[in-house]
């Protein structure tokens, strides 16, 4: 049992996952610390931020601005930046900075927002998210359903109505979702006022309650977005599935099956079978790069999931939130990958194989 154990431990495939996962160690590492770098070389800081938010226009201290008078002097502006540096701990050495930022990652706890103050960032991030994961999460296997069975009808029938769909599929497939989420903003809210501009339900509701008729609001705000996200991602599997399904079709098994008499709907039905593999390994890499997508999306509607809360964590200079949205996102989409690696060699073994070096 050992000896087998051991041998596995030592197998191509073996060695294969070995590699990716230290270059997904690798990648997280210097993504994270890109997270942490890119923000600090901006020209403002969150303690300019807050100021400017505080104070006048014309920058007088507070004391002076509200009418302060006896019993203490006024603030100075210096007094106040070192204030904030203090409470937001920007007074520390960077390397400090850099070791509580690895602390804050690893205990996934990123402390209170500069932006939000005094909220807690885990708190913000926590609501954010399943509003996000309502537009990803259904939009993939509908997508995935769909886009493949629109894309092997027009690879074996390819009559006008198939040819038909596959052009408007490849013009979605094309399309930027932003650019696709524009479009059904300004045709469908604001020309034909069928669908609102912007949030995820009506003002009339402060917050989500378990009812029927908010339900329904909710889902009205909520169909844009998702067709926005849903067309596009239709037409990018019916490509894909098209150009699989044509590549099977020329295999031997189909022209002997033809031979036989079968019908066109058994040799769709087998052609469509052998054709989907590749997609299904395609499902994490397209999980985690919809997710980039859905942050300028939920900006365009004015969504409140994770993408609106960069937006204002980004203006803001909100360093703890604006790290705790990259973070998650870079590991959805870093994890993803090496998941759809592993898949691709579990499918193939050709490609587990060829990682193993002289061999």
């Amino acid at each position: 049992m050992e000896a087998k154990i051991r041998e596995r431990l030592k197998s191509p495939f073996a060695c294969f996952v070995y590699k990716k996962f230290g270059f997904l160690v690798i990648s997280i590492f210097v993504a994270l610390t890109l997270i942490f770098t890119i923000p600090r070389l901006m020209p403002i800081s969150p303690v300019d931020v807050m100021i400017s938010r505080i104070l006048g226009p014309q920058g007088t201290p507070i004391g002076a601005q509200r009418g302060y008078s006896g019993g203490g002097a006024a603030m100075s502006l210096e007094d106040i930046k070192k204030l904030y540096e203090r409470l937001f701990g920007l007074n520390e050495p960077i390397s400090k900075q850099y070791l509580l930022f690895w602390r804050r990652v690893l205990t996934v706890d990123f402390g209170l927002s500069f932006w939000a103050f005094p909220r807690s960032v885990r708190e913000m991030v926590s609501y954010a998210l399943p509003w996000t994961l309502v537009l990803v999460l259904p939009s993939v296997p509908i997508a995935f359903v769909v886009g493949n069975l629109i894309g092997s009808r027009a690879a074996f029938y390819r009559g006008k109505i198939d040819n038909l769909l596959f052009i408007i599929a490849q013009y979605m497939w094309n399309s930027p979702y932003f650019w696709f989420g524009l479009i059904l903003v300004t045709v469908f809210a604001v020309e034909l006022g069928w669908f609102p501009i912007a949030g995820a339900y009506s003002r009339k509701w402060l917050m989500p309650v378990l009812s029927f008729d908010w339900l329904l609001d909710a889902l009205w705000h909520w169909a844009l977005p998702f067709l926005s996200l849903v067309f596009v991602g239709i037409g990018g599997w019916a490509v894909s599935m098209r150009s699989l399904a044509i590549y099977e079709m020329e295999s031997n098994y189909i022209e002997y099956a033809e031979q036989l008499g079968f019908g066109k709907k058994k040799l769709r039905s087998y052609v469509m079978k052998n054709s989907i593999l590749p997609n299904f390994t395609w499902i994490p890499v397209v999980i985690s790069n919809l997710i980039s997508q859905t942050l300028l999306v939920e900006v365009i509607f004015g969504y409140p999931g994770l993408g609106t809360l960069a937006y204002n964590a980004v203006f803001a200079q909100d360093y703890p939130l604006i790290e705790a949205i990259l973070v998650l996102c870079t590991l959805i989409v870093l994890v993803g990958n090496f998941i759809s690696d592993i898949m691709y060699g579990l499918f193939d073994p050709r490609i587990g194989s060829s990682y193993v070096g002289g061999k």
